[in-house]
C-alpha cells in the first residue's frame, strides 16, 4: 500500500489486540506514528485501567515524546509509562520483585553511574593490576557488562575475559547492586521462573510500545516474549542497528518481522531529507525511501571534499559550504559526525576557540552562594540550549538545576522519596518548567525575577499535577541576593546567556562535533561526515546488509537534511564514478561546483 496519510492512520487506528511491526526508516515520521498510537490506545482501550509501556531507547527520546504529548494538550492517564526499558524494568520488576532472586530476601539496587571508579581496588585485585593502571576506559567496560545468550557475563567491548565479567557480576550482587545490564536479565529471571507474577505483568500492561526495535537486545526480546497476554506496537529499521556492543543484533527485529502473529508495515516516505541525500542513502539499501518534505525538492547534490589534506581544512570549507544553507529555527545547524572517541576530541581541540570570560555576576555568585550559582548557571544553560534547538542537553541542564534547587546535591545523589516524586514525575516537572522558561522574555527579567517566576511556576505545577506541596523544599529561591541586591534586579538573562553562549562556544564546532553512534536520532540541517581513512569511507559506502561498519555510515549520511558533505584523506574522485547521479566534488581552491563526470 502507498505511504500516504491514509496509510499510516490505518496504522495507528488499528485494532487494539493487534501486534505491530513497522520498518522505518530515518525521517519517515516514526516519532509522530508512535505517538498516533499511543494517543488512539489511551482514548479507546476498553479498561481506562489498563497500562500502557512506551519502551524508547534513550531518556531524550522519552523527552521528545512527553513534550509532543503535552504541547497536543494530551493528558496523561497515571497508567501511562513512557522510558527506557531499563527504567521500567526497574520499576515494575525489580524494584517489587529481586527479593525472590536475594539470598538475604532483599530487593536489589541499581548501582549508579560510576560505581566501578568507586571500586578500582577490586577491579585491581580482579585484573592483578595496580589501581594506578585503571582508567577511564576498563572502568567504562565493567559498568557496561552485558550477557551472551547463555546467561554468561559478557564483554561486548572485548577488554575483559568472561571469568573477570563473572567474579565482578558475583562481586555487585554480594553488594546487593546490579547493573544496568543485569536490570534486563534478572527481570527475565524473574518472570521466566515465577508465571503468577509474569501473568500478573501482562495483565497490568496490556499495551506496549518499543521504539528503536533494532537496538533490542537478546534478552529484551525473551522478555517481550514471555507476555503472552500483551499486544505489541514495534517501530524499528534493520538498516540503523549499529549497536553490537551492547548485544543488540538486526536479527532480533528481522524475527519480529518474519512472525506471522504481527501486521507488517514499511514507512517508504522521508520528510527529512532532499532527494540527493535520500537516493545516496538508498543505494545502500533494499529499503527505498522517496525525500517528500519540504526539502525533497532541492538541487544541492551530496558534497565529497577533494583535495583538502588536513581535516581543519575539510570543516572550514564545510562551514564555508553551508553558509548558502537556510537555516530554519526548529532544527541543529550543523553536526560534524566521526566514528571514534578519541578522533572527535582530537577535532575539538584543533577547533576550540578562546573561551570568553562571564559576565562578573556570575563569577561574584559563586564566590558568595555556591548552591545558588548552580541553580541559575543550569538554568540559564537550559534555556540557551533549548532556545539552540539540543532538547537532550536542555534537559539534563535543568535536572541539574531543579537538584540543587530540590537537594543542594548532584542529580546522582538525590532521593526523590523525600519529596513524594517518582522518575516519571520528576523528569515531566523538568519539561514543563523548561517549556515555561524558554516562554520568558529574556531582554525583560532580571536575574531576581527569574528566582520568584521559577518558584511560583514549580510550586503551582507540583500541586496542580500531583497534589504536592513543595513549597518548603525550594525556599531557597526567595534568596536575598546579599552583596548583588542592586545587580539582580538589574542584570538581565538576556546578558548573561550571551555570556554563556560564548564560554560553552556553542556557536563552534564544540558541541556539535559528534561521534556518529551518539548522533543517532538526531539531524542538522548541514552534516560533514569526516572518515579517518579512505578505506573506513569505503566500508561506510557498502551494502548495510554486508556490514556494521556499512550501518554505520548509512546512519551518518542520513542525520543531514539540506546539505551533506564527507570528507576522507586523499579522495579520489575516480574511485566514486558510480555515485555520480547524486554526488559533486569540491576543492578549497573551488568557489564553483564541479561534476564528477567531468573528469571523464
Amino acid at each position: 500500500m502507498h505511504d500516504n496519510e491514509v496509510f499510516r492512520k490505518e496504522i495507528a487506528n488499528s485494532m487494539l489486540t493487534e501486534s505491530i511491526a513497522v520498518q522505518a526508516g530515518p525521517g519517515s515520521g516514526k516519532t509522530t506514528l508512535l505517538i498516533e498510537r499511543l494517543k488512539y490506545i489511551i482514548k479507546n482501550r476498553n479498561n481506562s485501567l489498563s497500562g500502557i509501556a512506551c519502551i524508547t531507547y534513550t531518556n531524550t527520546a522519552k523527552d521528545e515524546i512527553i513534550e509532543r504529548l503535552q504541547t497536543e494538550g494530551m493528558q496523561f492517564p497515571p497508567e501511562l509509562f513512557i522510558g527506557t526499558i531499563h527504567s521500567f524494568l526497574l520499576e515494575h520488576v525489580i524494584n517489587p520483585y529481586s527479593y525472590l532472586a536475594h539470598k538475604e530476601k532483599k530487593p536489589y539496587k541499581l548501582a549508579t553511574v560510576g560505581y566501578a571508579r568507586g571500586h578500582k581496588q577490586k577491579i585491581g585485585e580482579l585484573l592483578n593490576r595496580q589501581v594506578h593502571f585503571i582508567n577511564e576506559s576498563i572502568c567504562k567496560s565493567f559498568e557496561s557488562l552485558g550477557r551472551d545468550e547463555e546467561g554468561n557475563p559478557y564483554c561486548y567491548r572485548n577488554k575483559i575475559s568472561t571469568e573477570v565479567a563473572r567474579a565482578w557480576k558475583i562481586y555487585m550482587r554480594d553488594n546487593g547492586y546490579i547493573d544496568q545490564q543485569d536490570v534486563i536479565y534478572l527481570s527475565y529471571l524473574i518472570l521466566n521462573k515465577y508465571k503468577h507474577i509474569r501473568k500478573a505483568f501482562s495483565l497490568r500492561f496490556p499495551y506496549i510500545l518499543v521504539d528503536e526495535y533494532q537496538d533490542v537486545t537478546f534478552f529484551q526480546e525473551q522478555i517481550f516474549s514471555l507476555l503472552e497476554r500483551t499486544s505489541f506496537f514495534c517501530v524499528g529499521d534493520f538498516n540503523q542497528s549499529i549497536f553490537s556492543f551492547t548485544g543488540a543484533k538486526p536479527e532480533v527485529f528481522q524475527a519480529k518481522w518474519n512472525n506471522e502473529c504481527y501486521k507488517k508495515y514499511t514507512l517508504t516516505n522521508n520528510f527529512r531529507s532532499t532527494e540527493y541525500i535520500v537516493q545516496f542513502a538508498n543505494l545502500k539499501t533494499e529499503i527505498v525511501q522517496g525525500g517528500i518534505g519540504s526539502n525533497g525538492m532541492s538541487e544541492q547534490k551530496v558534497v565529497f571534499i577533494k583535495e583538502v589534506g588536513s581535516p581543519g581544512e575539510a570543516i572550514e570549507l564545510f562551514h564555508h559550504l553551508r553558509k548558502s544553507i537556510e537555516c530554519e529555527k526548529q532544527y541543529k545547524p550543523f553536526m560534524i559526525l566521526a566514528r571514534q572517541n578519541k578522533y572527535i576530541e582530537a577535532l575539538n581541540d584543533l577547533m576550540k576557540d578562546k573561551e570568553v570570560s562571564v559576565n562578573q555576576f556570575l563569577n561574584k555568585l559563586r564566590e558568595l552562594h555556591y548552591r545558588c550559582y548552580r541553580i541559575l548557571e543550569n538554568t540559564l544553560l537550559a534555556i540557551l540550549y533549548k532556545r539552540r534547538n539540543e532538547f537532550d542537553k536542555a534537559v539534563a541542564k535543568m535536572a541539574e538545576a531543579f537538584s540543587y534547587l530540590f537537594f543542594n546535591n548532584p542529580p546522582n545523589y538525590i532521593s526523590l522519596a523525600d519529596i513524594g516524586y517518582d522518575a516519571f514525575m520528576w523528569r515531566k516537572l523538568q519539561i514543563f518548567t523548561l517549556q515555561y522558561l524558554d516562554s520568558l522574555v529574556l531582554t525583560e527579567t532580571s536575574v531576581a525575577d527569574l528566582f520568584l517566576k521559577v518558584k511560583q511556576f514549580v510550586s503551582e505545577q507540583s500541586k496542580t499535577l500531583y497534589g504536592k506541596a513543595i513549597g518548603k523544599k525550594i525556599v531557597i529561591l526567595n534568596y536575598k541576593w546579599s552583596g548583588q541586591k542592586k545587580a539582580s534586579q538589574t542584570t538581565l538573562l538576556s546578558q548573561l546567556i550571551e555570556q554563556l553562549e560564548f564560554r560553552e562556544n556553542l556557536s563552534g564546532n564544540e558541541g556539535h562535533t559528534l561521534s556518529i553512534h551518539s548522533a543517532k536520532g538526531q539531524e542538522a540541517e548541514s552534516v560533514l561526515v569526516m572518515a579517518e581513512s579512505e578505506a573506513q569511507l569505503m566500508e561506510w559506502l557498502g551494502e548495510n546488509e554486508e556490514s556494521e561498519e556499512a550501518r554505520i555510515g548509512y546512519v551518518a549520511f542520513s542525520r543531514a537534511r539540506k546539505l551533506l558533505c564527507v570528507w576522507a584523506p586523499k579522495i579520489q574522485e575516480v574511485e566514486y564514478i558510480h555515485l555520480e547521479s547524486h554526488v559533486e566534488f569540491r576543492s578549497m581552491i573551488q568557489t564553483e561546483t564541479t561534476d564528477i563526470t567531468s573528469i571523464l
